[in-house]
């Protein structure tokens, strides 16, 4: 993970920490039941990793994609370079088969 995506990750650990906390108050019998926090802070911190995980491994696929479609117009450049060389080289033979058979039949 980024340092962007640690610091992200705290933030809203702590935010949610913050707003258990002040929810919580509302209850006048157990305001500081920190079962209910700890719990809260552990699903809202794996939701949050998997978020970023997610991030993450979607970047990396994004790479991949990348590359290979760097790799996929290198390729088509040297097909297409290939290509117009075999093509030149057949437009050369072509011509100079009918320049002699012009030559020949006009002798």
């Amino acid at each position: 993970m980024d340092t962007k995506d640690i610091i992200a990750f705290l933030l809203i650990e702590i935010a949610t920490l913050v707003m258990a906390y002040a929810w919580l108050q509302r209850f006048v019998y157990n305001p500081y039941n920190w079962v209910i926090i700890f719990c809260l802070l552990i699903v809202v911190g794996v939701a949050s990793y998997m978020i970023l995980s997610l991030n993450s491994r979607l970047n990396e696929i994004e790479e991949k994609m990348e590359s290979r479609d760097k790799s996929i117009r290198v390729s088509i450049m040297t097909v297409e370079a290939d290509l117009e060389n075999q093509m030149q080289r057949l437009n050369n033979n072509v011509e100079s088969a009918v320049t002699e058979i012009n030559r020949k039949r006009f002798i």
